[in-house]
């Protein structure tokens, strides 16, 4: 049997290969990590710029609510009136009847006793 002789020089080369082996595997999980940071990212910066659309047309909303031509809106059509006015409700003949719907029912077509056997043997 042979003497197996392990010297410095290959215990060096074996630990750096060890030491090689844990840093790429270090590296690869750093990498997995920025890959999912990254798909974060671009889903918080869609909900950031979907919120900004939001905020804006809010804005507009509430410079709308808060200007006089909504509250003349609003005035109107709850049936509120200025000082001066007269208000006009126009009455009609009586209460509106509905449109009728009309449905039309299929006439059945008359298949003879050839053409069910025919399809039954050879389909359609």
């Amino acid at each position: 049997m042979k003497n197996f002789h392990i010297n410095w020089k290959q215990l060096a080369v074996m630990g750096a290969f060890v030491v090689l082996f844990f840093l790429l595997m270090d590296f690869n999980g750093r990498i997995n990590e920025l890959n999912r940071l990254n798909t974060e990212l671009s889903k918080m910066e869609t909900q950031v710029s979907a919120n900004k659309a939001t905020e804006s047309k809010l804005q507009e909303q509430i410079l709308y609510v808060t200007s006089d031509a909504a509250v003349n809106e609003y005035a109107r059509n709850n049936g509120l009136v200025r000082e001066g006015e007269k208000l006009i409700v126009p009455l009609g003949n009586s209460t509106p009847v509905p449109h009728q719907i009309l449905q039309t029912t299929p006439t059945p077509v008359k298949i003879s006793s050839r053409q069910i056997w025919w399809a039954l043997f050879f389909g359609d």
